[in-house]
């Protein structure tokens, strides 16, 4: 008998390890179908066009620099970077400001059909990108705000931002402890000054959840910014200038991959200074008892 639970626990031993060690495999092969592509585009924008050809895959044999300078002044990538900058700054500072009022008021204040508000919130977050392209340039049209500088992508940006930068505060404020808000307003604090004084200072890791998520969007988005940007070229994002950029460029692909790289770098370097902040507020509500 005890042999026979010794082989038992023997195989089941053996099944684990087979199953740890497939895991493991399917992780190094997803990092590798994830990473390579990356590199690729590294290697290509160090390459010159000679030895892009003849040396398509493997690193490139001597560093060629030139790429960078072509893609930023020829290509006019850095206006382009320029423009995505103001538009990324202004419109997560107009969401986040907008979503910290709102879901404070709908974590802690008794807003009228607050649920109703919440379930909506949830379900405009559904609803494809594309399903409100057509009504939105309508009402930019009606309003006359195409072909101005930065305004029409920036408004639509910060509403689409808006629900789920809510949707993310409110979870954070309801994490809050009760008590420490109560003695605020028992030491004679508003609603104002609770907010400003107390929440405010303990928002770094929801702030930078939010600040993540909303430029990974705003940094990527094409199809609202090539719209709205139709009958002007002043306040061209990246994505935009990008495909101009190519079509100028069909045969440099070193310049089109260092313009891919220049890109590529403020989501890199924001992800690394907030991966912490992002990891911790991913978290908020999971273990709430």
């Amino acid at each position: 008998m005890s042999i026979d639970i010794k082989r038992i626990w023997m195989r089941m031993q053996n099944r684990e390890t087979l199953l740890k060690s497939g895991f493991r495999l399917f992780l190094w092969v997803s990092v590798v179908i994830y990473i390579y592509p990356l590199l690729f585009t590294l290697f290509t924008s160090l390459k010159d066009l000679d030895d892009f050809y003849s040396n398509v895959w493997s690193p490139p044999r001597r560093l060629f620099a030139e790429n960078y300078v072509t893609a930023f002044v020829e290509g006019k990538i850095g206006e382009y970077f320029f423009n995505s900058v103001v538009i990324a700054v202004v419109t997560l500072a107009l969401a986040i400001i907008l979503g910290t009022f709102a879901a404070y008021a709908l974590a802690r204040l008794h807003v009228p059909f607050g649920g109703a508000v919440v379930a909506l919130l949830l379900v405009i977050q559904i609803l494809p990108t594309e399903a409100m392209i057509l009504p939105l340039y309508m009402f930019i049209s009606k309003l006359g705000l195409l072909g101005t500088m930065y305004v029409p992508i920036i408004l639509a940006y910060v509403g689409w931002l808006l629900p789920s930068i809510i949707v993310i505060l409110r979870i954070f404020f309801k994490t809050l402890p009760v008590e420490i808000l109560e003695s605020a307003r028992i030491d004679g604090c508003g609603e104002a000054a609770v907010l400003f004084r107390i929440v405010m200072p303990l928002m770094g890791g929801a702030v930078a959840t939010c600040t993540v998520l909303g430029l990974s969007w705003v940094w990527g988005e094409l199809m609202w910014a090539q719209l709205a940007t139709l009958t002007t070229d002043k306040g061209m994002p990246l994505t935009v200038g990008l495909i101009h950029f190519q079509g100028e460029y069909q045969t440099n692909w070193g310049a089109m991959s260092a313009a891919i790289c220049m890109i590529m770098i403020p989501l890199f370097a924001l992800f690394l200074f907030t991966q912490k902040y992002l990891v911790k507020s991913l978290t908020l509500g999971s273990v709430k008892g």
